[in-house]
């Protein structure tokens, strides 16, 4: 990853240790630090002091500004003007999906996250995980799990589908010619869909984790 913004205002001290943490960050996490992340790091006593250097970043011109769908803004993530990543890609984050019974959850946009290309083809999308279903997956709350298109689906997958129009992440399996949605936890049982209205809207490739 290489920055090739020009720096044209110069930089507070604490400006300057909360963008090049921004920067650090990416590179070892390949995501945007939370504010919060910001403020334990740089030992501020309210995250309030983060978002005031936050927001002189992006009037300097140091970090990405938040863009407008119609009336609501979108979260763009602190990624600093004019990153140029190599070898990876930035993922639009849609909402949250159950990691349990599914959930309706109404698919805004929270965000991108940036993973490396060789994890990913096609069209693919990210889903924060809310709940335990898939904990024996290694799949926890808070996880995001990055979401393939269009890609075919075989017996044990890992799926991403709309049960009666609610979201969930589950294992696909069918038996006897009828489609089971099936939790990765010894305490849960496999959802049938015989009579429901079921959309697969992709299979889980990876998963990204903040440490």
């Amino acid at each position: 990853m290489v920055n090739r913004s020009t720096k044209k205002i110069q930089l507070t001290e604490s400006q300057q240790v909360v963008f090049d943490f921004i920067k650090s960050f990416i590179r070892s996490q390949s995501v945007p630090p939370s504010y919060r992340e910001i403020q334990s790091h740089c030992g501020y006593k309210a995250v309030g002091t983060v978002q005031d250097h936050v927001r002189a970043l992006i009037e300097k011109g140091y970090l990405e500004k938040a863009e407008l769908q119609g009336q609501r803004r979108v979260a763009r993530g602190l990624i600093p003007k004019g990153l140029i990543l190599t070898g990876v890609k930035k993922i639009t984050v849609y909402g949250e999906i159950a990691a349990g019974g599914p959930r309706n959850s109404e698919q805004l946009e929270l965000g991108e996250i940036v993973i490396s290309e060789e994890l990913v083809r096609g069209e693919c999308f990210a889903l924060r995980v809310v709940g335990d279903s898939m904990i024996d997956a290694g799949i926890f709350e808070g996880d995001h799990v990055i979401v393939q298109q269009e890609a075919r689906i075989k017996e044990g997958d890992i799926i991403v589908a709309l049960l009666e129009g609610e979201t969930t992440v589950k294992k696909y399996s069918v038996k006897n010619g009828e489609i089971f949605l099936v939790p990765e936890n010894k305490k849960m049982k496999p959802i049938s869909t015989r009579g429901k209205t079921l959309e697969i809207q992709g299979r889980v490739v990876s998963l990204q984790r903040k440490m």
